[in-house]
């Protein structure tokens, strides 16, 4: 079979069939749960390992070309003999583990989003769905659609889970919905009763699940429950997973304390996991095979943090874990989800020791996830608040280009967002963006991507407007976005290839689907320009080319 008919063909779970052993039916003797978990396609794909591919989750579904990317790119999950998804999203493994405890291990099933209802029986009593982005309302898919005028796929593989859990007319068992994405339902909490959901949980409820779930089979839980910090788990509290998770994460920490504005894990207060309870976690998943493992938590750099009041990296603590983590049997590389990297700039020698441990290298890269948010000293003060800690908001624009610096050296890759339309934000501080994104290309090979993204009234900014791409944007905002998009492809064309392991002619068509993709954002955007009179402002060549930007275009 041809190289691109073979992805084509595996590119959808829904086109493969069950073999009739495996089928998980009512009469079959496949999987009969009291209680059944489950979650959307674009959340158990891996993207074929490809570094970030993740953000395909919400290309709008409406084009042929991003249809095209999608299905190359998300291929289905791995499924275990009884049809269930061997890796499955961190925070659901979370209420797996706390149901399994209270009602044993054949009452808790997890099923394949795309055979969902045969997992659902007449036995079965709760059918708990997890969900990161299920109306379409987050910053990422909010860009990628235009303020919402398209539907990208985290939110059509949603509805069509939804559809398959509602399969049974008359049903017994009730649908109870919580995970990252249950904000969506605040701001439209008519969708709860068009798609069937009876219940909807909001916070940390590791340790709560099963309480939850016998509440909802007795009729006692109210349709929404909130969950704060009075209620959250101490450490000891949170099961440890049961199963490999998706790109074997495990967690490190919650919560930050940084206090910006517009993020909602800000709020919760910090808690640490201890070292044997985190090699557990990675044993799970190191035992199906997994060889690089994926540290969560929301600033790495704040891993056992002693000084809150100048936020420098307890680096005893943060370089423990790194090694503790690369002496687990079968460990080959560790890397963090999440990293401020004011971090970089307090103590740059962390960030080299680190690569040290994790044997970082130029055909080994750390990824890190840091947010931006914008290149404006006003905005970081106002909004950033402690992101620059322990230096002054002010210094944000030159913090973020040293820092990428000093992680371009040590082989870290940063993966940067940017926020467009903070409360407050002029265009004058839009175009201080573009400046920022100036500066850092002109860093001699410099290796990150900037991920633009509206602002969506989360934290303690809820109440706010969301930012509507399709009619609030101006030409400055635009620049923004063009600047941050014509990186990203920069970067596919130069390193995509180097960065992912892949067999060489599966890797051909994935550079060649990713190279598309970029080009038909760009299309699009450079359409838009035209449509709306927008101007593309050129990149600045020179520092003082930079100098000359800050308000708008350079002068003659």
């Amino acid at each position: 079979m041809h190289i691109f008919q073979w992805l084509l063909s595996r590119g959808s779970q829904a086109d493969r069939e069950v073999p009739e052993s495996d089928a998980v039916t009512e009469t079959s003797g496949g999987v009969v749960a009291k209680y059944v978990l489950v979650t959307d396609y674009t959340l158990l794909t891996n993207y074929r390992n490809v570094p970030l591919a993740t953000f395909f989750s919400c290309i709008p579904t409406e084009r042929f070309s991003s249809r095209l990317v999608f299905k190359i790119i998300a291929d289905p999950p791995e499924l275990d003999a009884r049809g269930q998804p061997i890796r499955v999203p961190y925070g659901l493994r979370k209420v797996e583990s706390c149901l399994v405890q209270r009602v044993g291990r054949e009452n808790v099933a997890i099923a394949d989003p795309q055979n969902a209802q045969r997992f659902i029986t007449e036995d079965t009593e709760v059918v708990g769905v997890n969900t990161m982005d299920p109306l379409g309302l987050g910053p990422v898919s909010m860009s990628f659609t235009m303020g919402g005028t398209l539907t990208p796929y985290t939110k059509a593989m949603f509805l069509d889970l939804m559809a398959q859990v509602n399969h049974r007319p008359g049903r017994k068992y009730k649908i109870v919905l919580g995970g990252p994405g249950g904000w969506h339902f605040d701001y439209r909490p008519e969708m709860q009763k068009v798609l069937g959901i009876d219940h909807i949980v909001h916070g940390e409820v590791d340790h709560l699940a099963a309480d939850i779930f016998e509440q909802i089979v007795e009729g006692s839980a109210p349709p929404v429950m909130r969950f704060t910090n009075a209620t959250a788990p101490r450490p000891e509290q949170v099961p440890k997973i049961l199963g490999p998770t998706m790109q074997a994460m495990v967690e490190v920490m919650r919560g930050c304390g940084r206090g910006c504005a517009f993020c909602e894990v800000t709020l919760r207060k910090a808690r640490y996991f201890p070292l044997d309870y985190i090699a557990d976690e990675v044993a799970m998943n190191t035992r199906s095979g997994a060889d690089s493992i994926q540290l969560h938590s929301d600033d790495i750099f704040l891993y056992q943090l002693e000084n809150w009041r100048t936020m420098e990296p307890n680096e005893d603590a943060v370089k423990g874990l790194f090694q503790h983590v690369m002496d687990q049997p079968g460990v080959t590389h560790a890397y963090p989800t999440h990293g401020t990297v004011s971090a970089a700039v307090t103590n740059p020698k962390l960030i080299g020791d680190i690569s040290q441990i994790v044997r970082a290298g130029p055909d080994k890269w750390i990824g890190i996830q840091s947010g931006i948010e914008s290149g404006s000293p006003k905005v970081s003060r106002e909004v950033l608040h402690r992101k620059a800690a322990p230096f002054a908001p002010e210094e944000w624009p030159d913090i973020v280009v040293e820092a990428t610096e000093i992680l371009n050296r040590n082989y870290w890759f940063p993966a940067y967002t940017i926020i467009l339309g903070l409360p407050g934000e002029t265009p004058e501080d839009a175009w201080m963006t573009v400046d920022l994104i100036d500066r850092m290309e002109l860093i001699p090979n410099n290796h990150f991507i900037t991920a633009p993204l509206t602002f969506v009234p989360i934290g303690i900014l809820r109440g706010e407007a969301f930012y509507n791409l399709d009619t609030m944007i101006d030409e400055a905002r635009f620049n923004v976005a063009y600047r941050a998009w014509r990186h990203v492809l920069m970067e596919i064309d130069d390193d995509l290839a180097q960065m992912t392991k892949l067999p060489r002619p599966v890797l051909g068509v994935i550079v060649a689907a990713g190279r598309l993709g970029g080009r038909y954002i760009l299309g699009l955007m450079h359409k838009y320009a035209r449509k709306r009179g927008f101007r593309i402002r050129e990149p600045a060549k020179t520092l003082r080319e930079v100098e000359g930007h800050v308000v708008s275009f350079p002068t003659a």
